[in-house]
C-alpha cells in the first residue's frame, strides 16, 4: 500500500471515529435531564436544600431511578413558583414535586406526563389547645410562600379566612406558636418530621388538626419534554417495591401516617 494509500485510510478512520465519538456525546447528552426541585430548607422527609446542597426521600428515588435506566438527574433549585414557571416554558427537563392540581392555569398550554412518588397530605397544624375547635376559629391562615390552599379557597374569596404567607417553615412555626395566626396549612409529615426528628420533642408545640379540611394525593415526578422517561420511572417504581420501602424506612416515612 503506497503513502498516499495510507493516509486516505488514516483520514477515513479518523472521520469514522469522530462520528462514533460525537454519536457517543450526543447520545450521553440526551441522558442528561435537568430535575426542577424548590429551595425548602426543612422540607424532609421529602426533601431539603441546605447549605446549597439538595437532599432527601425523594432524590434518594430519583437517584436510583436515574443510575439504573442510564440517565443523569441535574438538579435546579429554585422558589417554587419560579420553579413552576421555568418548567412549563421547557428551561427544566422535570419536575419535582408536581401535581396535576397545583397551578393547573400555568400548566394548560402544555401536556404533561405524571408519575406518582410519594404520598401526601395538606393540611392544617394548630396550637394543641385549639385541637378540634373548628373552621370557626380559623379567621388567619399561615402558609408558606407560593403554596395554594386549595380547601380554603372559597373562605378566601369570601373574606372569611385571611391568609399570610411566610418565607420559610421555621417563621411559619413561630407565628403559630407566638398566636400571630389561628392554623398553619403545610404538608403534616413535614412538620411531623421536623418536631419529632430535627427538633427531637416529645410533645410537639404543634399538632395537625385532621378535621378541618385537608388535601391528600401523591407528589409527582412530570415532564412535557420526556414522556417516554415517565412511563419509564412508573416501570422502576412498580418493579422496585421492596428498595423503595427501604429509603423510606430510612427516612422514617410510612404510607398510612396520615389516613
Amino acid at each position: 500500500m503506497s503513502r498516499h494509500s495510507n493516509l486516505i485510510l488514516a483520514m477515513a478512520l479518523a472521520a469514522t471515529w469522530a462520528m462514533v465519538a460525537g454519536a457517543a456525546r450526543a447520545a450521553d447528552a440526551s441522558k442528561t435531564l435537568t430535575v426542577g426541585v424548590e429551595d425548602y430548607k426543612n422540607f424532609l422527609p421529602y426533601s431539603e436544600f441546605k447549605d446549597g446542597v439538595y437532599g432527601g426521600l425523594g432524590k434518594d428515588i430519583l437517584d436510583a431511578f436515574a443510575k439504573q435506566y442510564g440517565y443523569t438527574f441535574i438538579y435546579k433549585v429554585y422558589p417554587l413558583k419560579r420553579r413552576d414557571q421555568l418548567f412549563v416554558a421547557g428551561k427544566v427537563d422535570l419536575a419535582y414535586p408536581d401535581n396535576p392540581n397545583w397551578v393547573a392555569n400555568l400548566k394548560q398550554q402544555v401536556n404533561i406526563s405524571y408519575a406518582p412518588i410519594l404520598e401526601f397530605t395538606d393540611g392544617v397544624l394548630v396550637r394543641p389547645e385549639d385541637l378540634g375547635r373548628g373552621l370557626a376559629h380559623l379567621r388567619v391562615l399561615g402558609i408558606p410562600l407560593g403554596f395554594t390552599p386549595y380547601p380554603y379557597q372559597q373562605l378566601m374569596s369570601s373574606g372569611a379566612l385571611r391568609v399570610e404567607e411566610s418565607s420559610n417553615y421555621d417563621s411559619l412555626y413561630e407565628k403559630l406558636i407566638v398566636k400571630r395566626i389561628d392554623g398553619a396549612y403545610m404538608n403534616t409529615r413535614i412538620a411531623k418530621y421536623y418536631w419529632t426528628k430535627i427538633r427531637k420533642y416529645e410533645q410537639t408545640p404543634v399538632v395537625y388538626d385532621p378535621d378541618l379540611p385537608h388535601a391528600s394525593g401523591h407528589w409527582y415526578l412530570s415532564s412535557h419534554k420526556y414522556p417516554k422517561l415517565i412511563e419509564e420511572f412508573k416501570k422502576f417504581m412498580a418493579g422496585n417495591k421492596d428498595a423503595i420501602d427501604d429509603m423510606k424506612k430510612r427516612y422514617g416515612f410510612q404510607s398510612s401516617d396520615d389516613e
